[in-house]
C-alpha cells in the first residue's frame, strides 16, 4: 500500500516538474505526500498515517502539503460514501 502511494506521488511529482520546472520543487518530495494520502484514503486512519510517515522520513518540512493531501484523501471517499477497506457490509474482516 505504501509502495503504491509512493509511486503515484513520484509519478505526479515528475509530471508536475516537467510541466512547471520553475514552480515545482524536488519531485521526489511528492513521494511522501502520495504515500500518506494513499494510506489515509484506504485505511481511513489519518493520525496513524501522519505518525507512520513522519516516523519513516524523520522530516517535518512537508507538513502543510501532507496535511492537505490527508484532508483530500479523507474528503473524497466520505463524499462518495465509500466504506473503509476493513469494513464491508457492516462486517469487520
Amino acid at each position: 500500500m505504501l509502495v503504491l502511494g509512493s509511486q503515484s506521488g513520484l509519478l505526479f511529482g515528475t509530471l508536475y516538474y516537467r510541466w512547471f520546472p520553475n514552480v515545482a520543487q524536488n519531485p521526489t518530495a511528492l513521494d511522501v505526500v502520495g504515500r500518506r494520502a494513499f494510506f489515509t484514503a484506504v485505511v481511513r486512519a489519518p493520525v496513524t498515517g501522519i505518525i507512520l510517515v513522519t516516523e519513516m522520513t524523520a522530516s517535518f518540512t512537508l507538513l502543510l502539503p501532507l496535511l492537505s493531501a490527508r484532508f483530500a484523501a479523507m474528503l473524497v471517499p466520505n463524499l462518495l460514501r465509500d466504506p473503509p477497506f476493513m469494513i464491508h457490509s457492516g462486517n469487520v474482516l
